[in-house]
């Protein structure tokens, strides 16, 4: 069987899936067969997110709010106070890790210190210096977290045990491309098999393992 009709049967069989969820999370998934690709409400990346997070080192979710453009999220990294405005852009899950891409389109301040926030904002911005500054981000951010001004990436191994675990794509990779849209976040498979994968760890409820018509 060809990758797309592969991709196809995949989405076919989750829609008819979603269709079978229980009403309190019949709202949190929508499935475009023909844009292949699948919707996620902000409810739902947002419980994902702060499970994931749960035993993070050196990170703690402190706040999200969802717009209908981007994340407003006030976090703590290594002591640091930060208000990110965000939004994915891409993500990969592959031999029990994963990476993933944020757009920082809006503000990024350090929330102790304003002033100091602009100033560097500015400067990366603009270009300046951002060899500098990008050494200092280094020393700031944990393992794993890297921001050019632009775009933050973060990468590490996924969690033991939890929502997503490693063990989930130890043998499975899935990569996808992210919109963000006022009803969630669109995620538009580049790579499949993790696909069935992702979904039943994110609702709990079983899919079926076979594809219709497979």
């Amino acid at each position: 069987m060809s990758g797309q009709s592969l991709a196809m049967k995949l989405l076919e069989g989750a829609r008819e899936w979603a269709k079978r969820l229980p009403s309190p999370l019949s709202g949190d998934v929508a499935v475009d067969v023909g844009g292949k690709r699948l919707r996620l409400s902000h409810v739902r990346v947002e419980t994902v997110v702060r499970q994931l997070l749960v035993k993070a080192k050196n990170v703690e979710l402190r706040h999200w709010e969802a717009r209908p453009e981007l994340y407003d999220i006030r976090l703590s990294v290594k002591g640091w106070r930060v208000r990110v405005e965000t939004t994915l852009e891409r993500v990969e899950f592959a031999s029990g890790r994963y990476r993933l891409w944020l757009r920082t389109p809006g503000r990024v301040e350090l929330e102790e210190s304003r002033g100091a926030s602009s100033l560097v904002m500015g400067l990366l911005r603009a270009g300046a210096g951002r060899s500098a500054l990008r050494a200092m981000a280094e020393r700031l951010l944990p393992p794993g977290f890297r921001w050019d001004g632009q775009v933050l990436q973060v990468e590490g191994r996924l969690p033991p045990e939890g929502v997503l675990s490693a063990k989930l794509f130890e043998n499975a990779s899935l990569a996808m491309s992210v919109e963000h849209v006022e009803e969630g976040l669109w995620l538009g498979a580049e790579a499949w098999p993790g696909l069935v994968d992702l979904l039943q760890a994110v609702f709990g409820t079983e899919l079926p393992r076979t594809p219709p018509g497979m």
